[in-house]
């Protein structure tokens, strides 16, 4: 079924049905995989911690939801992107986390990762607004087409001192603004597990899973008009917004843990994320978040303001 939104080209958004009650993946054929919206499991054979990651995913059974969609804006008013032009070798004042990148032809076609939404607190003492992303993509460095899929978080206080949380999942195909998931339910302490399968450069499908609730929702999505994914670069980023088109304030979000972070590339090889390069986030010389490789597969991101 195809969704309709606002700035969204018609197809663009291609749901899928609902599996029935009791439909278990690991028994279903490849093409009923397809037809759910459902990854296919890597060969085990070629991608052994692929395959593994995939059967620990579906083996417990899971409520499966056909998603709607929200553009950001009307969800979070003014949050979105900014232009995602960065230097993959250098510290900079919007992302931390792990960015791998290849400069062969094996491209990227896959990306995951399980991720725990924060609770976002205020860094500060009196009023305002605060926001994060976690996130997992391919491309970003060099271009405008980075294709992700994450989680927003928000603080706010109020004058009178009230305070205000929340958070919501959502995807993105730059240079398209953020399309809130708004049926998928995500609160701060979640876990949550992200899949990205590139089927083409200018087609994705993405999969959400709350390890918390055990609720799935999945959905394919084309590229925006005139962009067409070149795949040298995967991330798993914590991101400081935009706000009205400016650097949004960063919450104290705690520790992030981008765990069974791996992809995968056109030659069915699997990269794992701590073979990339560990990004800080500098904000007038001094580290607010701290990128740390705990293990090839498990990327740390600790909030280090003072």
């Amino acid at each position: 079924m195809t969704v309709s939104l606002p700035g969204i080209a018609p197809g663009q958004i291609r749901t899928h049905p609902a599996p029935p009650d009791g439909f278990d993946a690991r028994g279903a054929t490849p093409l009923e995989l397809i037809l759910y919206g459902l990854p296919q499991r890597p060969d085990p054979a070629v991608m052994p911690a692929l395959a593994a990651r995939w059967d620990q995913i579906f083996s417990r059974p899971l409520s499966y939801i056909t998603p709607t969609f929200q553009p950001m804006e009307e969800v979070l008013p003014d949050v979105g992107q900014l232009d995602p032009q960065l230097d993959a070798n250098t510290n900079n004042s919007i992302w931390s986390g792990s960015v791998v990148t290849t400069a062969t032809a094996d491209k990227f076609k896959s990306i995951t990762g399980q991720w725990n939404v924060p609770d976002v607190a205020p860094p500060a003492a009196g009023a305002g607004s605060w926001y994060s992303v976690a996130w997992i993509g391919i491309d970003g460095f060099g271009g405008n087409d980075v294709c992700q899929i994450g989680t927003v978080q928000a603080v706010t206080v109020a004058a009178n001192g009230n305070v205000s949380k929340s958070c919501y999942a959502w995807f993105e195909w730059f240079p398209q603004s953020w399309q809130a998931i708004t049926n998928f339910p995500v609160s701060m302490g979640d876990t949550l597990t992200g899949l990205l399968c590139i089927q083409s450069p200018t087609e994705a499908g993405f999969n959400l899973l709350n390890v918390t609730t055990g609720t799935h929702t999945g959905f394919t999505f084309a590229a925006p008009a005139g962009t067409t994914l070149v795949g040298n670069t995967a991330e798993w980023i914590l991101e400081r917004p935009g706000i009205n088109g400016s650097t949004a304030q960063l919450p104290d979000f705690g520790e992030v843990y981008f765990d069974s972070a791996m992809a995968s590339n056109s030659t069915n090889a699997a990269v794992d994320a701590g073979t990339g390069i560990a990004l800080n986030m500098v904000e007038n010389g001094a580290t607010v978040a701290t990128t740390i490789v705990e293990t090839p597969t498990l990327i740390k991101v600790a909030y280090t303001a003072s």
